[in-house]
């Protein structure tokens, strides 16, 4: 039996309805998983998470590229771990005990390099403790590349005799791996005028004229009449500009 005429306006009505209603609720649906699994939204956007890294990794790159004379900054590692560190690889390789971070001494250094900032000089604080100064003529220059310029000395010091090689300083690389120096201190400042200046002050103090580094014992010199004199103790470095 065919369906009453009125029928067909009233269906005609209500399929548009429906697909209205079955629409909405579609998209409910979707931004209800989009709200629930923002990484599977991500990804349906058509980006790539690891190419996302791999891009900043690059652009990271190409930046310390970029500044390859930086290479020792380490902004998110405290200064003062950074000179222990330094120093301590330098002592871990001929099996010295470590060195540990002393605040007074770093408060000691920091003072003193604070006078210095005016004329970027190496001025010794001549007190009871072991000093290394470095200077550099710009500013890049970090803990790191302080100690280590102090370490290359060992090329010039030799251990059988406890001398510099004529015209050469060593003092500071004696002083970095002295066996009874424990505790160290540092500051790294800026001066007024660009450079930088590095102290680190040790304790207690190495670079006895009748010892090594290393704890051998040599004779006194018959002019000598103390073993208890210091030798060098407070060393100066330059770093380039």
């Amino acid at each position: 039996m065919p369906s009453p005429a009125w029928q067909t306006p009233f269906i005609l009505i209500f399929i548009p309805i429906l697909i209205v209603i079955f629409s909405q609720l579609l998209i409910t649906i979707s931004a209800e998983q989009f709200n629930h699994h923002p990484r599977r939204a991500h990804n349906f956007l058509g980006i790539n998470e690891n190419e996302t890294t791999q891009n900043h990794d690059h652009n990271h790159k190409k930046h310390k590229k970029h500044h390859g004379h930086r290479r020792h900054h380490h902004h998110h590692i405290p200064l003062s771990r950074q000179f222990v560190e330094a120093h301590n690889v330098i002592r871990r390789q001929l099996n010295e005990p470590p060195l540990t971070w002393d605040r007074n001494l770093a408060r000691y250094a920091r003072r003193w390099a604070t006078k210095q900032l005016d004329e970027c000089k190496m001025m010794h604080s001549f007190g009871p403790y072991g000093e290394n100064i470095f200077w550099g003529g710009q500013d890049h220059w970090t803990a790191t590349d302080a100690v280590e310029s102090w370490a290359r000395e060992n090329q010039f010091y030799d251990p059988m005799t406890n001398q510099c090689l004529y015209g050469e300083m060593c003092g500071h690389y004696t002083q970095v791996v002295w066996r009874s120096s424990l505790r160290v201190g540092c500051a790294r400042m800026k001066c007024h005028n660009g450079g930088v200046l590095v102290y680190c002050e040790y304790d207690p103090p190495g670079n006895y004229i009748n010892e090594n580094p290393f704890g051998k014992v040599f004779e006194m010199p018959s002019s000598t009449t103390s073993s208890a004199v210091p030798l060098d103790i407070m060393s100066t470095t330059g770093g380039s500009g």
